[in-house]
């Protein structure tokens, strides 16, 4: 003790500031190392609490996304279905060649089909057109024909 006392009073008071701060800071260093890891805990409680605030309200927006997300799938899926829905519609309007001819093969698979003319005319200023058939093949058969073909979803 006696020599840290002489070491003491050899110092100007500057060098006995420093010394003692020097000394406290020791300390300070040697209380925190004695609890391990003490500014981590410190540090990760803060974190864990941020983490969790932040966590919880990504989970309350994902579940809102998904929400969103099942509502505008069910909306694309009724759209398109309307969508399919008005094409069929449209294309009853629409004049198509190969569309008819395809209709009109598919239904005459007993028949033999001569000929098949399409043509087109104004009157009036409304458009017509006209299919043009020559068949051969048993009456019953034309008959089921001309059924199937007056059956048709196309007019």
């Amino acid at each position: 003790m006696n020599k840290i006392e002489v070491f003491l009073q050899n110092l100007n008071p500057r060098e006995k500031f420093l010394f003692i701060s020097f000394i406290c800071l020791c300390a300070l260093f040697l209380a925190f190392k004695i609890h391990d890891h003490f500014l981590e805990d410190i540090f990760q409680k803060t974190l864990v609490e941020h983490n969790y605030l932040a966590l919880n309200e990504a989970k309350i927006e994902n579940s809102h996304l998904k929400e969103i997300e099942t509502k505008l799938t069910k909306q694309i899926k009724t759209e398109e279905e309307k969508l399919k829905y008005y094409k069929e519609k449209l294309h009853l309007f629409s004049y198509d060649k190969d569309f008819f001819n395809k209709k009109i093969n598919n239904l005459s698979k007993n028949l033999i089909i001569n000929e098949i003319k399409f043509s087109q005319e104004n009157k009036n200023f409304i458009h017509y057109n006209y299919v043009s058939l020559s068949l051969n093949g048993n009456f019953k058969d034309l008959l089921n024909f001309i059924q199937n073909l007056e059956n048709l979803p196309i007019a």
